[in-house]
């Protein structure tokens, strides 16, 4: 059959009346013989004119064709396009306004450092030796160069941008605008009205959620819009195939072509989705999978769908072994793993990376993480209680579809299949970022809500003629508005707290003189973590190492290396406090010292330890060095000092001395000033000749109210001893020794007290 009767008065509407005329020059005339249809048939986008024996067809003008098409947009369609310009907007200002130096969540710098690689034309950022000194977040060393920890799909995406735009801002609002629209178009297909799919993309583009995350360089939003592409294009080939009618659509081949290039394009959604995230996929999207399967089995094509969905995976597919065969050696061996094999699915002790202490994670903390999770979403997604309420009505009402109620079971599965995944418990319970930037691991369970949710709330609507119902209703969306804005605008100013610790560090760091060579003393021992501030480019060995700042970790006798290597920088000491960003109130305090490498016979430096926290029942003075331990009990009440002598031979009881003790502000020991405490451990350690060694001077507090005693804070000191009988190496002589210690106090920026312990060379 030919084109629906639509089409056609379309097209017969867009062609101008027409005069006769003998003369071809006088103007427009219709042949004569020229069948009745012919200018019925000429495109919607052009303007037909008739001369003797032929026709003449100019397209229309693309500000007229665009305008036409604006018009024939419906008005809940024009109030979406609107409401995804207004998110992309938001993104775009909170990204440069509230994350210029990225979010807690530093994931951010794995996929950044990605995006800038691919951008680059390289697969992998480089690792020059030692590479250790030089690794990003949650990088694995692999030969010359690092492998990241996530897929190269959703760090493509923002290398597009860079390479288009310089910047990843325009992918964000794409990202973004792309949400709200494709929430719209997959709740046309779900609910077959349009004001239930205006009210999901509305409930999806103001949660808070969705405003925070759409800001941030993460996989989870793009994962979300491509498992709602994956949904819609699946709704859209079945339709379109006829086989959710149970036979072939009046369409013919014509039909079955677009849908199946609908199905094309969800397979290629699906393949990318699985790629970046394989368990949310899984989750969510297998109930969908498995009703999709049973409608075209009864409809007698099952094959002709899985052909056509089977033709979009092919791309994803041979992207994703190829990047797992370059990054593993393996194709079917995922880069998550690589750092660390206890990073996985499933109960038992789990480790984020190799000097990570092990987590055991049980089936109590998988609970209490998901529970976290939902209760947060209660308010970062809008309406979430009173939407997962609706939902549930709207389904005992049997107002869902086959996919509706498919999408509904796929949404508590995930909760479900959550409980043994122990990221959400890490996130939830041992980092607690999603206080701040919320609840990211269960976005896919904003699709569902927005939905499901808002198919009964315009159910609830069409019921609220009655007063009462019109009070329940008012005083439901008031809560939602009210909660809502309460959670984002305390997010906001959360991350604003946290951004202006990033931009005060970034400024001391910046103010250095000349080019520098910042090592940096953080736990994990991880460039980027706990502050996107500490970040290098892609290309160490090229362009990206010519900056006025490079970052390395501080890692001990490595130090010294990385000092070596770049004799052209001068080198300084970060310190970094563990909880750094942990919350908007914890201890920021970070200090810059310069470094200097001095060499001799001995070396002396000298250590100063302010006073434990209070609350403080005991406090010692440790030092350790290859398998030496020596330990001073010092006052609770007061500084210390004491004079550290690094020599060749290893630690030993000889080597500290002055250990003096102050309390209240009088000198307590011996009448010299000299603490008598009776050190611990071995009372020397011969070093192996030519080898290196890390000292490391430590205070440790043991609580009043009682249990072990615990670290208040540590320092390094990297000592390399030269060979007696080898050649002089680097300017030293043979025996001497080389360390790198703080030669002067630069600067400090941040909240709460400075480290209290401090190293100077004296």
């Amino acid at each position: 059959m030919g084109p629906p009767a639509e089409g056609r008065s379309r097209s017969l509407g867009t062609v101008p009346r027409v005069s006769r005329s003998s003369d071809p020059g006088a103007g427009a005339v219709s042949a004569p013989d020229e069948p009745s249809d012919r200018i019925g048939k000429a495109s919607a986008d052009q303007i037909g004119t008739v001369v003797p024996d032929r026709l003449i067809v100019t397209p229309e003008p693309l500000p007229r064709r665009l305008w036409r098409r604006c018009q024939a947009v419906s008005t809940a369609g024009r109030y979406v396009a609107v409401l995804a310009l207004a998110s992309a907007t938001v993104a775009v200002l909170l990204r440069h306004n509230l994350f210029p130096y990225l979010s807690v969540n530093n994931d951010e710098v794995i996929y950044l450092l990605h995006a800038r690689t691919l951008a680059d034309g390289h697969l992998f950022p480089s690792a020059p030796d030692p590479a250790a000194s030089y690794a990003p977040w949650l990088a694995a060393i692999s030969g010359d160069h690092f492998v990241l920890k996530y897929t190269p799909f959703v760090p493509g995406l923002f290398a597009l941008g860079l390479m288009l735009t310089g910047s990843v801002s325009p992918v964000l609002a794409v990202i973004a605008a792309a949400a709200v629209i494709v929430t719209y178009l997959l709740g046309v297909e779900l609910a077959g009205e349009r004001r239930v799919a205006a009210l999901a993309a509305t409930l999806l583009a103001f949660s808070p959620l969705v405003i925070v995350q759409s800001a941030l360089v993460l996989s989870y939003l793009p994962v979300l819009v491509l498992m709602e592409l994956t949904f819609l294009g699946l709704l859209r080939g079945l339709r379109a195939g006829g086989l959710r009618a149970g036979g072939p659509s009046d369409g013919g081949r014509r039909s079955a072509r677009r849908g199946g290039r609908a199905l094309a394009g969800a397979g290629l959604a699906v393949g990318v989705a699985v790629a970046v995230r394989p368990y949310d996929v899984v989750l969510l999207l297998g109930p969908v999978a498995v009703w999709g399967v049973v409608t075209a089995r009864r409809s007698g094509r099952l094959g002709w769908a899985l052909r056509w969905t089977a033709a979009g995976l092919v791309l994803p597919a041979a992207i994703l072994l190829a990047s797992n065969a370059a990054a593993t050696g393996s194709p079917f061996r995922l880069p998550f793993a690589l750092l660390e094999s206890d990073d996985k699915l499933g109960f038992g002790v789990r480790r984020l990376y190799p000097s990570d202490g092990g987590h055991d994670f049980g089936l109590g903390d998988g609970l209490a993480s998901v529970g976290d999770h939902l209760w947060l979403l209660g308010g970062w997604a809008c309406g979430g209680v009173v939407l997962a309420v609706a939902a549930i009505v709207a389904a005992a009402r049997r107002r869902l579809n086959g996919p509706g109620y498919a999408l509904g079971v796929g949404t508590v599965l995930f909760v479900v299949g959550y409980i043994g995944f122990w990221g959400a418990w890490n996130a939830a319970e041992l980092w607690g970022g999603i206080r701040y930037v919320g609840p990211f691991y269960l976005m896919p369970v904003l699709i569902g809500l927005v939905h499901l949710g808002a198919r009964g709330l315009v159910d609830l609507a069409g019921w609220s003629r009655r007063r009462a119902a019109r009070a329940v209703t008012g005083v439901c969306a008031a809560g939602v508005v009210g909660l809502t804005t309460f959670v984002l605008v305390g997010a906001i100013d959360a991350n604003a707290t946290m951004t202006d610790h990033d931009r005060d560090l970034a400024a001391m760091l910046r103010a250095l003189p000349g080019r520098s060579l910042v090592l940096v003393a953080a736990s994990p021992p991880y460039l980027g973590h706990p502050s996107g501030v500490t970040t290098n480019g892609a290309d160490l060995d090229g362009a990206d190492g010519d900056g006025p700042l490079l970052f390395a970790v501080s890692r001990g006798v490595a130090d010294l290396e990385v000092v070596a290597d770049h004799p052209d920088r001068t080198p300084y000491l970060l310190r970094m406090p563990p909880a750094y960003n942990r919350s908007p109130g914890s201890v920021t305090r970070s200090r810059v010292d310069a470094l200097t490498v001095a060499t001799g016979r001995t070396v002396g430096v000298e250590v100063s330890v302010d006073a434990p926290p209070r609350g403080t029942r005991a406090a010692q003075l440790v030092f350790e060095a290859g398998g030496v331990r020596l330990t001073y009990p010092v006052s609770a009440n007061g500084p210390v000092t004491a004079r550290l002598t690094l020599d060749a031979d290893g630690l030993d009881t000889d080597d500290v001395t002055e250990v003096v003790i102050y309390g209240g502000g009088e000198t307590r020991g011996s009448p010299a000033g000299v603490a008598t405490g009776r050190p611990a451990g071995r009372a020397k350690i011969t070093k192996v000749p030519g080898a290196g060694t890390s000292v490391t001077v430590s205070l440790l507090a043991t609580p009043a109210s009682g249990g072990r005693a615990r670290t208040v804070d540590r320092q390094v000191i990297p000592v390399l001893a030269e060979d007696p009988s080898g050649a002089d190496a680097g300017g030293t002589e043979p025996g001497d020794v080389a360390v790198l210690a703080p030669s002067a106090h630069v600067d400090e920026t941040g909240q709460g007290p400075r480290p209290a312990v401090r190293i100077a060379l004296s």
